[in-house]
């Protein structure tokens, strides 16, 4: 998958199952000048300023919202669960219209919620229909839904629409009569809609920077992935000696790719995350101390730490947990590829057009390692060979644990992984190894997660924020398994939270 992109490719299945939603959107696309083009529109939202810079704030100021929703509701709940995964799903939905659009972006999802809870008391709560008079402390609660702009909500249906289709046994079919009715075609106009109404706004305000000469300085003024998409097709069109089509298809199409792949995988990763958490508040408790001790400045303060405090602060057990989120919880379990053509994979012949499909969460990653037949590995792999770069595998009698500190790399006197007793906020800062053993959330190769490093920085922000405002403690077993629903991602079929808000920390 890494080294072998002449060979492998897209999948053809993948793309009969996506395109669908995403047209050609470059996720879709086999790799060729097409993908290149589509590719190059956006590679300016994945950029270090840009990230750093109205990304961050962006990500930033939505979590905020979705704070202030969930002390709302653990206060209301005194004690009680609550369904938490569309709230994740709005938050982080939140957040990624917020980079795509700016923040004069007029819609939220969550913010909605929060009026109607502002409003709510916890005996108005007890005595709607919801909550049965009998209830027990584990007997969740559940919130009345405020409802949400139409743009939005189209936006949400029709990622809805790929679990319809997954269950399908003649996907291209399932298509095709899905996309010839009135209700999936009018969600995909006011979708369409919303998102032209924000290029139209990226258009008229490069059309502002442009009169006053300033188009040079466009990438400290630009506030948005859609400003940089716009300013990026005026600059391709200037060099190819053509007009702007600012508002064309794959404008649309590509702005749409960065909302379905920063929203649906990333709130299922948190989900699970979240979860990960409740049932291991030894890890909780070490996150926390870690924060307070990287945070000095907000912990005297009493204050919640800045989007650029969060930024600069040192890898440590903070990314671990990310990196055990995205390992135990990653939201897409099987990864595959192509035959571009005929070729041999351990030693097996793969005649051209073959789709290969492997775990993104078995052997040697969340399963005991199998036994490999290392003469079979092809001739350009270097893989078994061990070198200072190799990628160790993980210990078999523990690799099915949700273990933050086995991403930690231990002297050369001390155990090759840390223990949980060994772990404090400077043993954190020195020795996190994103590279400690194996593990494949964003795929490989030319191929993998465009949005990867979006995904890190939504992902800190959000743990920080979690971990720093609420104590998540254990639901009823009944509302605590980890079996999923397969879509596009896999999702938790259950996922409640049960909060205790706390107030900002005292000096530590």
């Amino acid at each position: 998958v890494l080294h072998r992109s002449r060979e492998f490719d897209r999948s053809s299945l993948m793309i009969t199952y996506a395109e669908g939603l995403l047209d050609r959107q470059h996720f879709v696309l086999q790799t060729g000048p097409e993908w290149k083009q589509r590719r190059r529109l956006i590679d300016d939202t994945m950029s270090p300023v840009f990230l750093h810079g109205p990304v961050s704030q962006a990500v930033y100021e939505n979590s905020l919202n979705w704070v202030e929703l969930w002390r709302l509701k653990a206060r209301l709940a005194d004690g009680r669960p609550f369904r938490a995964y569309y709230d994740i799903h709005f938050a982080i939905l939140d957040t990624v219209l917020g980079f795509s659009f700016g923040s004069r972006f007029p819609h939220s999802a969550t913010r909605p919620q929060i009026k109607r809870l502002a409003r709510m008391t916890q005996d108005e709560l007890r005595g709607s229909p919801e909550v049965p008079k009998s209830a027990s402390s584990n007997t969740p609660i559940e919130f009345p839904e405020e409802p949400i702009d139409s743009g939005l909500r189209s936006m949400l249906q029709l990622l809805d629409t790929l679990e319809e289709v997954k269950t399908s046994p003649f996907i291209p079919l399932k298509w095709w009569l899905i996309k010839r009715t009135s209700t999936f075609q009018n969600r995909k106009r006011m979708k369409n809609e919303c998102i032209l109404a924000e290029v139209r706004k990226a258009v008229e305000f490069r059309t502002q920077y442009t009169k006053s000469n300033q188009e040079e300085q466009a990438p400290s003024l630009i506030r948005c992935a859609a400003e940089a998409i716009v300013d990026r097709e005026a600059r391709n069109a200037q060099k190819e000696n053509r007009p702007p089509q600012f508002l064309s298809t794959m404008v649309v199409e590509e702005i749409w790719g960065l909302i379905v792949a920063g929203s649906d995988t990333l709130s299922t990763t948190f989900a699970w995350g979240v979860k990960l958490l409740a049932d291991h508040p030894e890890v909780q408790d070490r996150l926390r101390k870690a924060l307070y001790a990287t945070h000095v400045g907000a912990v005297e303060e009493k204050r919640l730490p800045s989007a650029e405090e969060i930024h600069h602060a040192p890898a440590g057990y903070v990314d671990a947990t990310i990196e055990e989120m995205l390992r135990c919880g990653g939201p897409i379990p099987i990864g595959d590829r192509e035959a571009l053509v005929d070729t041999t994979l351990l030693g097996y012949y793969i005649p051209k057009g073959t789709n290969v499909r492997f775990l993104h969460n078995g052997p040697g990653i969340r399963l005991p390692e199998l036994e490999a037949n290392k003469d079979k590995y092809s001739q350009g792999s270097e893989g078994w060979k061990v070198t200072d770069q190799t990628i160790p595998g993980w210990d078999d009698g523990d690799v099915d644990l949700f273990k933050p500190e086995r991403w930690f790399s231990a002297p050369a006197d001390q155990p090759k992984q840390l223990s949980s007793d060994a772990v404090d906020a400077e043993a954190a800062k020195s020795s996190f190894n994103p590279q400690a053993g194996p593990s494949i959330p964003f795929g490989l190769g030319l191929r993998g997660c465009f949005g990867r490093r979006l995904a890190y920085i939504e992902l800190r922000i959000l743990l920080t924020m979690l971990i720093w405002n609420f104590e998540l403690l254990k639901c009823p077993g009944e509302l605590s398994g980890y079996s999923g629903r397969l879509s596009f991602v896999n999702k938790p079929r259950s996922c409640y939270v049960r909060l205790n808000a706390l107030d900002c920390p005292a000096r530590v």
